[in-house]
C-alpha cells in the first residue's frame, strides 16, 4: 500500500509540476464545435461557430476584444480566494508562452499576458491568438477578464480582432475562415480557463482514507 501511494504521488507532481499550454493547435482541433456551429457532423464550421459566439466577446475601450465573468466564492475573504487560486494561475501560465506581469496577494491581481501558438493552420497560414487573462480578488468573489490582443499569422503579420469575421463582414473566404478560427479558439479557451478557475476556487474536499496500512 505505502509503495502505491509513492508512485500516485510521483505521477501528481509530475502532472501538476509540467508546464503546459492550455489550449494547444491538437486540442483545438479535436475540440467538439458541433454545438456552436449547429451541425452535428464533427468538422469544423468555423465561420457559423464564429457568429454563434459573436456576444462572448464585446468591444473595449481600447478596441480589443474582452469577455467578463464573476465568480461568487460565498464564505471566502480576499486571501482565501487568492491562495486558492494562485498555485493554478502559475501552473497553468508556466509555459514559455506566457509572461505572468503581476501576482499580488495584498492587491488581490493577478495578471498574464499569453499566446495560443499555431492554435489553427491553413495552407500556407499558420494562426495565433495573443491574449491577457486578468484576475482581480476582492473579499466574496472574483472577477475574471480575458481580452484578445491580435491575431498574429505566420509570426509576422498581426490582424486585429474587431477588422476581422465575425465583427467585419470579410469578402474573401481564407481571411473570413482564418479570423473566424482564430476568434473561435479565443472563446474555446476562454471557457477552459473560466472552468478550471472555479475549480480552483473550490477544491474539492480530500478523500478520507480509513485504510490504516501506512
Amino acid at each position: 500500500m505505502k509503495a502505491k501511494k509513492l508512485i500516485i504521488g510521483v505521477l501528481m507532481l509530475n502532472a501538476f509540476g509540467a508546464s503546459a499550454q492550455i489550449l494547444t493547435g491538437d486540442s483545438f482541433a479535436k475540440y467538439d464545435i458541433d454545438k456552436y456551429d449547429g451541425k452535428s457532423d464533427h468538422k469544423h464550421q468555423y465561420a457559423e461557430a464564429a457568429v454563434a459566439l459573436k456576444s462572448r466577446f464585446e468591444l473595449d475601450k481600447n478596441d480589443q476584444l474582452s469577455y467578463t465573468s464573476v465568480v461568487e466564492c460565498a464564505g471566502m475573504d480576499k486571501d482565501k480566494i487568492y491562495d486558492n487560486i494562485s498555485g493554478w494561475f502559475t501552473k497553468a501560465f508556466a509555459d514559455k508562452s506566457s509572461s505572468i506581469k503581476t501576482n499580488d496577494k495584498e492587491s488581490g491581481a493577478l495578471v498574464v499576458n499569453t499566446t495560443l501558438k499555431n492554435v489553427v493552420s491553413f495552407p500556407h497560414q499558420i494562426v495565433s491568438v495573443n491574449m491577457i487573462v486578468k484576475i482581480n480578488i476582492k473579499d466574496g468573489k472574483l472577477r475574471l477578464v480575458q481580452t484578445i490582443k491580435d491575431y498574429v499569422i505566420n509570426t509576422s503579420s498581426n490582424w486585429t480582432p474587431k477588422k476581422c469575421a465575425p465583427f467585419y463582414d470579410e469578402q474573401d473566404a481564407l481571411r473570413k475562415k482564418i479570423g473566424s478560427s482564430a476568434y473561435v479558439a479565443s472563446c474555446v479557451f476562454a471557457e477552459i480557463v473560466e472552468k478550471q478557475l472555479k475549480e480552483a476556487v473550490t477544491p474539492k474536499a480530500p478523500v478520507k482514507d480509513n485504510d490504516d496500512d501506512w
